[in-house]
């Protein structure tokens, strides 16, 4: 009886031994899968963008909101990216000496490699002088009342203003009090200590009013409310000089948020908000109007008057950044809040965008700053407030302006207004029930004005052949007799007009000559426009304005191609040579351990070590297809060939389907490779020789004058390469697609790292017209339906085929986790094993009559 208690209490000390060890390795086992599942989940280096806002202001905070979606949207597991975006916030407290304080500990202590922020152009200019020695990007939300300079762009080079001037909000406001009829208007204005930008205000509405016969008949300029006492009974004062004019019109072109209350107290006290008077807010005080004051008294009060905002596009991806913004809002203030995010905040939020754009687009994690710069100014992005894109340092996107009114506790849409087309024909129907009769007359004959203006057609040039007819194609009307154009850019050029409110007034043109010629009858007036597969090029752009690009354009080389026989060695394919030594590594691991495990208690591991390392070596291969036949005798050793036989199931399956879809797929292989190749043998190449691409083969890629064939028919391309007289054909990533339709087998192509424009259409220098294509462009890219068009013209099947990429194999990335499972599995076991050994050989030197007993159990474990 005493024997078997001592046995169970050395067993019982043993198992307790073991599990406390286990106990403590557990820790470290979770902290290396935890560790190896966040390494997993994100191996992005972090990118630190400088945020300096006046976070004391209710615009301010908006714009932090904005930006803390905007980096969660970036950083999101779905969002692809190199590059984890992380924001650091200064107060400026609206100072623009703080915000030089601001952006020199960012620079210096956080290392930021982009400021965002400065909603004023004094301290955007200040940050950018020093921001400028680091030449670190900075992106300003300043407004500014008139066009940017080149001696701006040239003195602050790194500064970017992610807003738009003043001048066309003016001309709208202009265009609202030319409805009226009205020739006297009243401006209500408040500055700041040191306020700047009245001065330009009223120098640029002025010029704007008296084009339409209106002048300036009252100002009324007041402090900021810092001393409110004051403040009140100076804006008593001025206000109650307003009172009595005969159908004032008031327009309110500054208002801080501090000043927006009383004011509105103040103006209904005097009854300024009654009567036939015609109130116009600016955006800006508008904004600040609506977050600020009471609910109850912006109803009550200015119901019925006109404000000003940037159009924002009601798209699913507006929609979900207002529902998120919203919820932000209400979380944060603990009250509702039924109006659009200020466009500043909108616009924060694309800044953040533009900035992942541009890193996206560096090829490794080291950013240099001049090549930020670059990706920045070179932005080509469609954003939540429009068009992103930058010219001369400031947006070059010209937005509309939606007329609103409130109404309770929202507002209601009156009218859309366009910097080309102005007011829509529906602003009458939807204006307020305060207008009278006589200012709807006066509407109706404004707007026939407009219209009448737009009557003559604008003449577009179309190219009379292009290299491919699925581009432009001029075909004959059967029952008119008339010409009339098909194709990819036709197509594309007809979506983009029936996007206009008012659709567009054309006729096209037929042009007989050179792409290069057809852009310069634009640059001199011969045409209007032009339309077709026209490349947007440098030394075009000098003369012309371009669009948006409605098709992206890479240099492609296309060869003959012929199928690969040569797969002797295709059974190696389906893993890369790291994967293979890596598994290769495992299983010699796998099999060194079950080794030394079964070594001391299994005959069939006995013998010379020649002879236990083949048997190892055997049974560890065979199990791969689960032959094996060796029984086993330790626990530690099934624990570790558990693991093992996973592992082994699923690199069999991956294997047997990676070489299943490499035996299916009958892969073409190229005739010829590179372009270097190409250029030192001399071989003869075909391009077209009225485009730009045998020119830009022999400049800029310095192949030999005499190796260029130029091909003038496409539908000789065939012919030329059955005969050996061309040994590849470079053409654009377009004309690629259109080459593929035609011959669908027998020829691949590569893409070279040669980008350019793209296609675009053309307008004169400075044409408005050119913005809203842009605009329009991008919206059809957003909403699919230039994909579709796409696949249209340039059925996708043929494209797939013809391709040179290298099959994907698995590599080592896709089961690095299950490899480092079964050593930490392993390893563990070993350890364990090597801990009960050593106790069982102290516990048999000690002697007792029981050991022999726990010797035997701790062999078996």
């Amino acid at each position: 009886m005493g024997f078997l208690q001592s046995s169970y209490n050395r067993s019982t000390r043993h198992i307790l031994s073991i599990s406390k060890l286990l106990v403590l390795l557990s820790p470290l086992l979770v902290l290396s899968y935890s560790g190896a599942a966040t390494k997993a989940v994100d191996e992005r280096s972090v990118f630190k963008v400088g945020v300096i806002l006046d976070l004391d202001s209710h615009l301010g905070n908006q714009m932090r909101m904005a930006i803390e979606i905007a980096c969660r949207d970036a950083n999101s597991v779905s969002s692809s990216g190199s590059q984890y975006i992380k924001p650091h916030y200064m107060n400026s407290h609206s100072k623009p000496l703080r915000a030089i304080s601001a952006a020199e500990k960012l620079i210096k202590r956080k290392n930021v490699q982009v400021i965002i922020g400065l909603e004023t152009w004094e301290g955007a200019t200040l940050v950018a002088e020093i921001a400028n020695q680091s030449k670190v990007p900075v992106i300003s939300f300043a407004r500014d009342p008139v066009t940017p300079t080149l001696m701006s762009q040239n003195l602050w080079p790194s500064l970017f203003r992610m807003s738009t001037d003043e001048s066309d909000q003016i001309k709208c406001i202009v265009d609202v009090v030319s409805a009226y009829n009205r020739q006297r208007v009243s401006i209500i204005y408040e500055a700041g200590a040191y306020d700047t930008v009245y001065s330009k205000l009223l120098n640029s509405l002025s010029e704007e009013l008296g084009k339409i016969g209106s002048a300036i008949e009252d100002q009324l300029i007041h402090q900021a409310f810092s001393s409110p006492t004051g403040a009140e009974v100076s804006l008593a004062e001025k206000l109650m000089k307003m009172k009595g004019k005969a159908s004032p019109v008031f327009i309110v072109l500054g208002l801080s948020p501090q000043g927006s209350a009383q004011f509105l107290k103040e103006s209904k006290k005097m009854g300024l908000f009654y009567g036939d008077s015609i109130w116009i807010f600016a955006e800006k005080p508008f904004a600040n109007l609506l977050i600020s004051a009471e609910q109850s008294a912006i109803s009550s009060t200015v119901k019925g008057a006109i404000g000003v905002i940037t159009y924002r596009r009601e798209n699913q991806a507006y929609k979900e950044f207002r529902s998120k913004f919203l919820n932000m809002f209400r979380h944060k203030y603990g009250k509702k809040f039924n109006f659009e995010p200020d466009i500043d905040a909108v616009r924060a939020y694309d800044c953040i965008m533009t900035v992942k754009n541009a890193i996206d687009a560096v090829p490794s994690h080291d950013i240099m700053p001049e090549f930020l710069l670059d990706r920045i100014s070179h932005t080509r992005l469609m954003g939540l407030s429009g068009a992103i894109r930058f010219e001369k340092g400031q947006l070059a996107y010209r937005p509309k302006f939606q007329l609103v009114s409130v109404d309770g506790d929202e507002y209601s849409e009156l009218n859309l207004w366009s910097p080309n087309f102005g007011f829509s024909r529906s602003f009458v129907a939807k204006q307020s029930s305060r207008r009278n009769a006589h200012a709807t007359a006066d509407i109706l004959k404004t707007q026939e004005r407009q219209a009448s203006g737009r009557n003559e057609p604008l003449v577009i040039g179309v190219p009379s052949k292009s290299p491919f007819d699925k581009f432009v194609k001029e075909e004959m009307d059967d029952i008119s007799g008339k010409a009339k154009y098909i194709g990819f850019c036709i197509d594309v050029f007809e979506k983009v007009v029936s996007h206009f409110p008012n659709g567009l007034n054309y006729e096209f043109s037929r042009h007989d000559g050179t792409y290069d010629d057809l852009v310069n009858k634009v640059h001199d007036k011969t045409y209007d426009a032009a339309v077709g597969d026209i490349t947007i090029l440098a030394n075009r752009s000098r003369f012309v304005e371009f669009t948006q690009p409605f098709i992206a354009s890479d240099l492609s080389m296309i060869v003959p191609a012929k199928p690969d026989r040569d797969r002797a060695l295709i059974f190696m394919q389906p893993f890369t040579p790291t994967m293979w030594i890596a598994s290769g590594g495992i299983l010699i691991y796998t099999m060194l351990v079950v080794l030394f495990l079964e070594r001391p208690i299994n005959p069939e591991f006995e013998g010379p070590w020649t002879n236990q390392l083949s048997i190892a070596l055997w049974f560890t291969f065979s199990s791969l297809f689960f032959a094996h036949r060796e029984r086993v005798y330790r626990n530690f050793t099934r624990i570790v060939l558990v693991i093992w036989f996973f592992v082994a199931l699923i690199l069999t399956q991956s294997y047997t389907a990676g070489l299943t879809s490499m035996l299916t797929l009958q892969e073409l292989k190229p005739t010829v490779t590179t372009m270097e190749w190409l250029r030192i043998s001399k071989a003869r190449v075909g391009c077209d020789p009225e485009a730009f691409i045998c020119d830009y083969l022999i400049n800029t890629l310095n192949f030999s004058k005499e190796a260029i064939v130029g091909i003038s028919n496409t539908s000789s391309y065939g012919d030329e390469f059955r005969s050996g007289n061309i040994a590849a054909l470079f053409l654009e990533y377009p004309y690629e697609r259109a080459f593929f339709t035609e011959y669908c087998y027998g020829y691949v192509a590569t893409q070279e790292n040669y980008r350019f424009g793209g296609f675009g259409f053309v307008f004169p220098k400075g044409s408005a017209l050119a913005a809203n294509f842009s605009e329009a462009i991008l919206e059809l890219s957003e909403s699919g339906e230039m994909k579709r068009l796409e696949n249209k013209w340039f059925p996708p099947e043929c494209t797939m085929r013809n391709f040179t990429n290298e099959t994907p194999r698995l590599g080592l990335n896709s089961f690095w986790a299950l490899y480092a499972s079964t050593i930490a599995t392993s390893t563990a076991c070993l350890l364990l094993a090597c801990l009960c050994t050593r106790r069982s050989r102290e516990d048999h030197e000690r002697g007792s009559t029981g050991d022999a007993t726990s010797v035997t159990e701790m062999s078996i474990l």
